[in-house]
């Protein structure tokens, strides 16, 4: 077909194709041609367009065309043809409604696949599962399912269940849900020794005004149970950091106020109250403190600092306190120790670092406080010869209400907030707080800071020109 037939065919109002879709009928037309092309001699060309028509909205989704030489199309023909224009709207519309089940299909795997729960859907004795459903229960295919198809499980329901520590439970779930007694109420779970924690709900889908399957979804709530749990654990920690200095205050004041004691016993027992009001005191402010942080209240005065100054006095602060501790300062001569800083916190920081090398260390030992320069920072580093941290413990350990959970540490106790305010100062003094340690050997903190760049004076030098 030349570029000038195919126009005349597919292109110009007055075409074949056009009058098939305008009077949805079959058209036919004689045309005497006399080029050399196809044939060396004038012909005569006879064509037929039959329109492929909808019959639910009778239009023309596809058409037919015929073309030939020598012979017109007869009545039977065209009829023949029709006849197979019906047959190919049939499949045509067939091959449509499966492309589109097709994109809906792939429009709903996409969908699930990108949700964060894990997904279980059952239909009839198939079981489909998204990706999250997949790296939950650590599935050796979830590297593999694309995104445009639903995950069929080569796995039984039996050995999924062997991961969640509730498995009695979970196939009695599950077991309701295969004999469509859908439960009503959700279901708490935790998978590989309590690795992960997962609520698990389920649903029916009806569509069509019938039954189709189950769907379950397995939320992973991980992070909340993480929370509560401290939450829980930080309440009864509280409770015991309280209750221990005022039961020592109220037993010494009653004490006093119920007898004449001796001036000796009676100096003991206020410098007993004394050192547990300061307690109580650093409890509260630390629990305040805590609480102007998350909600942004922390002010700070920046003023140019000494650091060093700030140091030996703290150490001299804590020597005469710590008997069985030999706190060591080791400055390099080349080191300067001026920043810009709050000094108040800057105090905090350094007694509750000190104060932790001393508490984490009960059979005493050296304490070395090192200070030396980094580039443009001050490195401080606070090394004790201690209980030392678990190696699974390093990455938490700056987190708020966080505690070693060991028996040594048990015993020493504390609130879990000391490391969680000094990391809260440090960042906001645009400084870096990281920890080493060695179970059983010690632990060192390692703090650095900017150092506040000295200003070169210049000078003007005036020459006779």
């Amino acid at each position: 077909m030349t570029p000038i037939q195919e126009h005349q065919l597919l292109h110009a109002s007055t075409s074949l194709l056009e009058r098939a879709r305008l009077n949805k009928r079959a058209v036919r037309s004689t045309k005497q041609v006399a080029s050399h092309h196809p044939l060396p001699y004038p012909y005569t060309m006879y064509e037929i367009v039959v329109p492929v028509m909808d019959p639910a909205s009778n239009t023309m989704i596809a058409s037919i065309y015929l073309v030939r030489y020598r012979d017109a199309f007869t009545e039977d023909q065209t009829n023949e043809i029709w006849s197979f224009s019906r047959q190919l709207a049939l499949s045509l519309l067939r091959m449509r409604v499966f492309e589109e089940v097709e994109r809906e299909r792939e429009k709903t795997s996409k969908l699930l696949h990108s949700i964060r729960e894990a997904v279980i859907y059952i239909e009839g004795e198939t079981i489909f599962a998204n990706k999250p459903l997949l790296a939950l229960f650590h599935h050796p295919a979830h590297d593999q399912v694309a995104e445009e198809g639903l995950m069929t499980l080569d796995v039984k329901i039996e050995e999924l269940a062997v991961q969640v520590d509730q498995h009695e439970a979970f196939l009695t779930y599950m077991d309701h849900v295969c004999n469509q007694e859908i439960p009503t109420e959700s279901l708490a779970l935790s998978l590989n020794k309590e690795e992960r924690f997962v609520t698990l709900y389920a649903e029916e889908i009806h569509y069509g005004g019938c039954f189709r399957g189950t769907m379950l979804v397995l939320r992973d709530v991980t992070a909340e149970t993480a929370i509560d749990r401290m939450k829980s654990e930080f309440v009864s920690t509280v409770s015991h950091e309280l209750r221990t200095p005022l039961a020592s205050i109220y037993g010494y004041t009653e004490l006093m106020l119920a007898r004449d004691v001796q001036e000796s016993k009676r100096q003991r027992y206020l410098e007993t109250i004394h050192a547990e009001t300061e307690r109580l005191t650093n409890l509260v402010n630390d629990f305040l403190d805590v609480q102007r942080m998350e909600s942004s209240q922390q002010q700070y005065d920046f003023k140019p600092l000494d650091l060093t100054k700030v140091i030996q006095e703290t150490v001299e602060f804590h020597t005469a306190s710590a008997k069985d501790h030999e706190l060591v300062l080791d400055f390099e001569e080349t080191t300067t120790g001026r920043i810009h800083a709050d000094e108040q916190k800057m105090r905090q920081l350094f007694t509750n670092l000190i104060n932790n090398a001393i508490k984490y260390s009960p059979d005493g030992g050296q304490i070395t406080i090192t200070m030396r320069q980094v580039d443009d920072r001050v490195q401080l580093k606070i090394e004790d010869e201690g209980i030392g941290i678990p190696r699974h413990a390093l990455p938490q350990l700056f987190s708020k209400f966080y505690r070693v959970d060991n028996s040594d540490s048990r015993k020493i106790g504390g609130t879990g907030l000391g490391l969680a305010i000094c990391q809260e100062i440090v960042r906001s003094h645009e400084g870096m707080i990281h920890v080493e340690s060695t179970e059983g050997v010690g632990s060192a903190f390692i703090v650095e800071l900017p150092i506040v760049q000295s200003v070169v004076p210049v000078t003007e030098s005036v020459e006779d020109c």
